[in-house]
């Protein structure tokens, strides 16, 4: 679980929440900018501006399903007008309710209601009413849901809603957004239209040298892209060259001219080689290091040492231009890395291995008061920080690998958004036999040895004697047992947990067991030929308790699940009336592995069970919630076997999709916890629903998870987007005769309607 070093404070009024969460969406720091979004509506709900920047923080992050959800309230405010298009509105959700009582009277009223209401809108054309930066921020939601879908319509529409931004407020950058998603559309004689208009605008007016400097590389980066899109290569590289001579630019602004420059490649536009050297995406960097020697011990960082080794830090971070960090934060090389980064200006990230006041009496007390200062300041100013578990330590060594896999997966994780890779840095004395946990440990786990930086402790040892009299330690050629060998020794371990709810299993009579039954038969086997093995597995009643070594097997186990329910629910529908849908939730952290004394079978014990059950009651039906350790887990263990599969000229395929859902409070007030969506990654992913069906469903599933805390609410986009198929063919069909609807003729116009072609934006 995370939290902020930026929201110590909570803001005062709707404003402030505003800025906040502008500010930190414009750092990229996208979780924490929803979660602020998300809070501050609780206190403002009215607020346009926290629901987009909470949906384009989500958009960012590919949480598009939850972006839409989130937009759903602005949308339908802006973009219905009020009178007869409202009216039409609220009949076709009257309509919608009343379908499963199609022969009733209320169902036959609300369709000649919902026809009358069409009659009135015919001929009219429905107009959206926002100002530029609404318009804006709609846009940059679309654009990330055509990144994930590859959906047309998401791209026509990111187009238009850019261009009326544009159109609104003549913003230069609003037109090379609308020139770049023509481009994508093949429309090149639009594009470069627009391109000449930003192109002559900027060029006739000087940069204000008094403007922050992220507005003015904004500025530049926007004529750069205008000059490519002309043809005239030469020109863009001067441009970017002089944007990159500017001092202060936070990397969210590069990453944002990277990603539109990588869409002109795409486009077939001509882009300069040299480019690629100009603009870079952040350097993510993930340490790991000795700590300090310990009195008695070493000598392998004895503390005569901390000014030599600060220097090679730094001029390691130097070469490498980091820019975002995530580390622990011993006492030793640890603070000396964060304490670094921040003299660097750039964006630190702690993870914390167990609980703080542990951690002091660990690996910072002994170090002396100075330490313990420094620790606490460093935690004061990083940008996050993370506890792998904030259990306690109990002298179980293993819980230092575990945040070392937490390290790897977060950082591997915010890479991904930012188009790059991360850099391992490690101070290492370079014997073997490391602890568990310790930088050797980290390095052996560390799959890409070409974005691996060491600095070598024994080195400089060596060139510095006077430093140490006694010279280097000898090493420790005892390498001890198997990983699995040294955790079981210590009676804890780093499982992965799944808790399974049968949702639908209370309404089920008794003369319905025997299929439920057999139906848990079938779904054994199912999940015995994917040839997953769990490590232990469990049943009580609906109940499904599953435990594994690995995260990815879990994450295939538990999304196979899924689907074989879902195959089981059209097979035994003529059985089982009620169809079973699941809740599932995943976690992974120390757990207890013990004999149960009264069962005399293996079981496991510790806090992370109970929070791993805490969150299934709160996860969406027909959804699989993991939290944020079980996918920084599972990232690592992908990259791991990414990078193996690159080294053996194989194929790999992300199979997997995490999506950002925020921090949730569980069950029974078992406190708050980072969550995310797991689902599996789709060749074509478009999430707009496209008919009526998908809008029932919907409002069924928002009925079945009433009582669930913090869940994003249901989406009302379908209907707008129904309403504005119904204007598209308002304006083109010929009037029908009026008179008495039939229940034939109703249903027939109904079924017209939902079945018509694309869907098309209100007021295109």
């Amino acid at each position: 679980m995370g939290e902020s070093a930026a929201m110590t404070g909570m803001p005062k009024n709707q404003d402030e929440w505003e800025r906040s969460a502008r500010a930190l969406l414009d750092d990229g720091q996208n979780f924490l900018a929803h979660d602020v979004c998300r809070d501050g509506l609780r206190f403002f709900p009215n607020s346009f501006k926290l629901a987009i920047f909470g949906a384009i923080a989500l958009s960012q992050t590919g949480a598009v399903d939850e972006a839409r959800r989130l937009l759903a309230p602005v949308l339908d405010v802006i973009l219905i007008d009020e009178g007869p298009f409202r009216r039409l509105q609220a009949s076709l959700k009257a309509a919608i309710v009343t379908l499963d009582e199609i022969h009733s009277e209320d169902a036959l009223s609300a369709m000649a209601d919902l026809a009358e209401a069409i009659e009135m809108v015919r001929g009219k054309k429905l107009e959206a009413d926002a100002d530029a930066e609404t318009y804006n921020a709609l846009a940059r939601v679309f654009r990330e849901a055509w990144l994930a879908s590859g959906a047309r319509n998401d791209l026509e529409h990111c187009r238009q809603l850019f261009l009326r931004a544009f159109a609104v407020g003549g913003n230069p950058r609003d037109g090379i957004d609308a020139a770049v998603m023509s481009v994508m559309l093949g429309d090149l004689p639009q594009a470069k239209a627009l391109a000449g208009r930003v192109n002559d605008f900027l060029s006739a007016h000087e940069v204000d040298p008094t403007l922050p400097a992220d507005e003015r590389y904004r500025m530049l980066a926007t004529l750069g892209q205008a000059q490519l899109l002309l043809g005239d290569g030469d020109a863009a590289l001067d441009t970017f060259h002089w944007a990159r001579a500017l001092e202060g630019v936070h990397y969210g602004r590069v990453v944002s001219a990277l990603k539109q420059i990588e869409l002109l490649k795409q486009g077939g536009i001509d882009v300069p080689d040299e480019l690629a050297t100009i603009i870079k995406p952040p350097t993510v960097v993930v340490f790991t290091g000795h700590a300090l020697d310990r009195p008695g011990e070493g000598p392998h960082f004895p503390p005569a040492l901390e000014a030599v080794v600060r220097a090679e830090i730094a001029s390691q971070l130097d070469e490498l231009d980091a820019q975002i960090g995530y580390s622990t934060a011993a006492c030793g090389s640890d603070l000396l890395f964060i304490e670094a980064m921040l003299e660097r200006g750039a964006e630190v990230n702690v993870v914390m291995p167990f609980a703080i006041d542990d951690f002091i009496a660990a690996d910072v007390r002994y170090g002396g008061p100075r330490w313990e200062m420094r620790f606490r300041n460093a935690l004061k100013l990083a940008a996050s920080v993370t506890y792998a578990t904030e259990e306690r330590f109990l002298g179980h060594d293993m819980l230092y690998r575990f945040a070392n896999q937490c390290l790897h997966g977060l950082a591997t994780l915010r890479s991904g958004f930012l188009r790059t890779s991360p850099y391992l840095l490690a101070v290492w004395d370079m014997m073997p036999g490391s602890l568990v946990g310790g930088a050797g440990d980290f390095i052996d786990q560390w799959e890409d040895i070409s974005r691996l930086r060491i600095i070598d402790l024994d080195g400089l040892l060596t060139q510095n004697p006077e430093l140490c009299p006694d010279g280097p330690a000898m090493p420790n050629l005892d390498f001890g047992g198997s990983e699995e060998n040294d955790e079981e020794g210590q009676g804890r371990v780093i499982r992965s947990m799944l808790f399974c709810d049968i949702a639908g299993y209370s309404k089920l009579k008794e003369e319905h067991i025997p299929d439920f039954l057999e139906f848990l038969q079938r779904l054994k086997d199912g999940l015995t030929a994917s040839g997953i093995e769990p490590k232990s597995i469990n049943t009580w009643g609906d109940a499904i308790f599953v435990v594994m070594d690995k995260a990815t097997p879990m994450a295939e186990y538990a999304l196979t699940m899924q689907e074989v329910v879902a195959r089981l629910g059209v097979e035994m529908k003529d059985r089982l009336t009620n169809p079973l849908t699941l809740r599932i939730s995943l976690h992974a952290g120390p757990v207890f592995e013990a004999i149960d004394p009264i069962r005399n079978n293996k079981n496991f014990y510790g806090s992370h069970i109970n929070r791993a059950a805490r969150l299934e009651p709160v996860t969406v039906i027909g959804h699989v919630y993991a939290t944020q350790q079980f996918v920084a887990v599972l990232t690592a263990e992908q990259s791991a076997m990414r990078t193996e599969a690159v080294n053996n000229a194989e194929e790999f395929a992300d199979k997997y999709i995490s999506e950002y859902v925020g921090v949730l409070s569980l069950a029974k007030d078992f406190g708050k916890q980072t969550v995310y969506h797991l689902r599996r990654r789709t060749s074509e992913e478009n999430t707009m629903p496209a008919a009526m069906e998908t809008v029932v469903h919907a409002m069924l599933e928002a009925a079945d998870n009433s009582g669930i805390t913090e869940t994003p609410a249901t989406s009302v986009g379908s209907v707008l987007e129904t309403v504005a198929r119904m204007m598209e063919r308002s304006e083109t069909e010929q009037p029908k005769r009026k008179g008495r609807k039939t229940k034939k003729s109703t249903t027939t116009d109904m079924d017209d309607l939902v079945q018509d072609g694309a869907l098309h934006w209100p007021g295109t």
